[in-house]
């Protein structure tokens, strides 16, 4: 059976093609979507790049601007002279400030409106931008033209170790302080921190304005322990002057003073007052005390050095220009009337350093400034309060003999007059026969009686003790031996040597001491406390019938005295628990007192009352350090427009010539930027003016950096 097949239609290239077909529409498609998405990625490339190129130009431009107002003085205040320039004066801003001087607002943001316009055909929106400007303010008229660091100066303008800052009571303002208040105590009163706020360890008054403040919390603030100038020994004494240099100028000298009697006398005799450069120790006597206050050498009174109306100035002086003057000048102004530590490195002061329980007390219509000297590693301290020393303890000399041969005068010549005769007990002696002569008298001079080391100036004779070994048999009983003791120029009164009509040799011992022979032991007491002591000179005098015969062996001396100490400061009132009594006080009222203290305060037992009336400036530039502060104004009319309290900014010691400005930058997009924005640019710019003077051709503006944010 045969098969039958069926037959097929034969097949086309139609699929085929529509299979190619179908692929090159996706390839098309792909490389076209391609080349579509590639395209729009570099159009919004384009795009994004024009904006951040707007945003650059509107950065750069808006720095520009403000450098150049900076440079020119532009501003857009309404407080300004003209013309104007901005050199960082207290309540002043970059671009100047509304109002009126002492209350000011400062501009710091300049807006720069449509700083980059639209062109015709962008798509780009017109862009503004705004230039805010923060100044260092250690720099220009807040500045320093010396190195401020936190190592030298306090960390607060005020520190209360162990006690209160009051100002309870004060009229207005109250007490304005700048650098902060830290208490281990209460702060209490009208006081107005500016900045660096309050820590306190007791609590705080409402009236006390500070941010931040911080009340009954610890932990308490530590004694920074600074040291004083005066290298552990007590400087040479010093007697105040006792006549006017010029008419008008009690001159004193560097070192140390122990009576406010003879203080008080000088400060009272002119006009005023010139502490040379260098330290001062001011330990009083005035006060009784065991052993080392006699009142026949210190004077009574108290322990007080009052300032009664002078004008007292303490360091280098200078004039309205700052050169260096061989004097103050007569009526000299303060402030400004010596070199301040705050605006010279070269700055050569005082530091005026308190032991014992020595005070000052100043009165109405004083004037007062003190510069201390400039250090980069210490606060510059003027009044340093002496926290620990020594006690006096007496120091026995005996058994001084003389060191240079003897010398007789008068009556007839002594036999065996020598050195090693008479300087020592049994070593030989000396005889004298005035022969036939009536009744006569004739006088050995011996000189040494010197101690291992020479007594200083300024100490305290307790007690003397002259010893002479001698025998004068036939001496008539009316007329016994005589002995002077000299010491430098001074001579005592005629000592009596004993009893007469001995028949072998004998000890005399006079003694010389408050109760006995007093005037002879005031007299040598005076002297070797005002010139010290390294030696004295012995003349005695023996009598004698004619051909009897006097005989001395030996003569010595004993010595008791105190050398002056370093005392720390001490008692009621140097930390105001005595009542009334303060380590530093003032007349209260309205007492037209002129005070500067130009450093660092530094008393750490100390309680200072500062009682201001008709002030107008600071009264402590470098802060202070105290066991407490009582403060007060007195009257309603006391203008306060810069802090009386005050520590300065760190500076790296540009000086009032140099300011420093940083600039940010901020773009927005629109035709404004009053506010917000990106920030674009971070500028520092230094402003430099040269003599001082601001503004052309003396102004000068350096960028210091130049930095975009993206």
């Amino acid at each position: 059976m045969k098969h039958l097949r069926r037959h097929l239609p034969a097949r086309g290239d139609g699929g085929a093609v529509l299979v190619l077909a179908m692929i090159i529409v996706t390839v098309v498609a792909l490389v076209t979507g391609f080349v579509l998405t590639r395209g729009d990625g570099s159009l919004r490339a384009t795009v994004a790049l024009r904006d951040v190129a707007r945003t650059s130009y509107a950065a750069d431009a808006g720095a520009q601007v403000a450098i150049n107002a900076l440079r020119t003085g532009y501003n857009t205040g309404s407080g300004e002279p003209s013309p104007w320039y901005f050199t960082n004066v207290l309540g002043t801003g970059c671009f100047g400030y509304n109002g009126t001087s002492p209350s000011t607002t400062p501009i710091n943001s300049l807006e720069l409106k449509s700083l980059v316009p639209k062109n015709a055909g962008e798509t780009q929106q017109t862009t503004s931008a705004r230039v805010e400007c923060a100044v260092d303010d250690d720099t220009g008229e807040q500045g320093s033209a010396v190195p401020i660091n936190n190592q030298n100066k306090p960390g607060y303008a005020i520190v209360a170790l162990n006690g209160a800052v009051d100002a309870t009571g004060s009229k207005a303002p109250g007490l304005l302080v700048k650098g902060g208040i830290y208490a281990n105590g209460a702060v209490k009163g009208n006081i107005n921190v500016l900045d660096g706020g309050v820590r306190a360890t007791g609590s705080c008054d409402s009236t006390v304005v500070a941010s931040p403040k911080n009340c009954n919390v610890g932990p308490p603030v530590s004694d920074p322990n600074y040291s004083n100038e005066l290298g552990g020994t007590v400087p040479t004494l010093q007697k105040p002057p006792t006549t006017c240099t010029g008419g008008y100028l009690a001159v004193f000298n560097p070192g140390y003073y122990d009576s406010a009697s003879a203080l008080n006398t000088a400060t009272n005799l002119c006009n005023e007052l010139w502490f040379k450069p260098g330290n001062y120790y001011f330990d009083f006597h005035n006060d009784s005390c065991a052993n080392v206050c006699p009142s026949n050498v210190f004077g009574t009174g108290g322990n007080t050095w009052t300032i009664s109306g002078q004008t007292v100035v303490g360091g280098t002086p200078i004039d309205a220009n700052g050169n260096t003057l061989s004097q103050p000048p007569n009526n000299v102004s303060v402030p400004g009337a010596c070199r301040s530590p705050i605006t010279d490195v070269n700055a050569q002061g005082v530091q005026f350093v308190f032991g014992g329980n020595s005070r000052i007390y100043i009165d109405q219509n004083s004037n007062v400034e003190l510069c201390a000297t400039y250090h980069s590693d210490r606060p510059p301290i003027e009044i340093y309060g002496l926290k620990s020393g020594s006690t006096p303890t007496a120091t026995n000399a005996n058994g001084l003999v003389l060191t240079s041969n003897p010398t007789s005068t008068g009556g007839g010549m002594w036999t065996g007059l020598t050195t090693a005769n008479i300087s020592s007990v049994g070593n030989g002696s000396a005889t004298w026969n005035p022969g036939s002569a009536s009744a006569t008298s004739s006088t050995v001079t011996v000189s040494g009686f010197a101690p291992g080391s020479a007594v200083p100036a300024g100490s305290v004779l307790t007690s003397a003790t002259l010893h002479v070994r001698h025998q004068d048999s036939e001496a008539t009983s009316t007329s016994a031996g005589t002995a002077t003791i000299q010491v430098g120029s001074t001579t005592t009164a005629a000592l009596p040597i004993g009893a007469v009509g001995s028949t072998s040799m004998v000890t005399t011992d006079v003694l010389l001491n408050s109760s006995t022979n007093t005037a002879a032991f005031n007299s040598l007491q005076t002297a070797i406390h005002d010139g010290g002591y390294t030696g004295a000179t012995v003349a005695y005098t023996a009598k004698s019938k004619k051909n009897a015969t006097a005989a001395l062996d030996a003569i010595s001396l004993d010595l008791t005295y105190y050398v002056p100490v370093l005392r720390g400061q001490g008692g009621t009132c140097i930390d105001g628990t005595g009542g009334s009594c303060k380590f530093m006080d003032m007349k209260n009222g309205n007492n037209k007192e002129l005070v500067y203290f130009q450093g660092t305060t530094y008393v750490p037992y100390g309680d200072l009352q500062l009682l201001l009336g008709n002030f107008a400036s600071e009264i402590m530039k470098f802060g202070l350090v105290a066991r407490q502060l009582e403060f007060a104004f007195w009257n309603g009319n006391s203008v306060q427009g810069v802090p009386v309290i005050e520590i300065p900014d760190n500076s790296p010691g540009f000086g009032f010539e140099t300011t420093l400005v940083r600039l940010q930058v901020y773009v927005c997009p629109g035709t404004s930027c009053s506010s917000g924005g990106s920030l674009a640019l971070n500028v520092k710019v230094k402003i430099f003016d040269n003599g001082g003077q601001p503004g052309p051709p003396n102004r000068q503006v350096t960028v210091l950096s130049w930095s975009h944010t993206r």
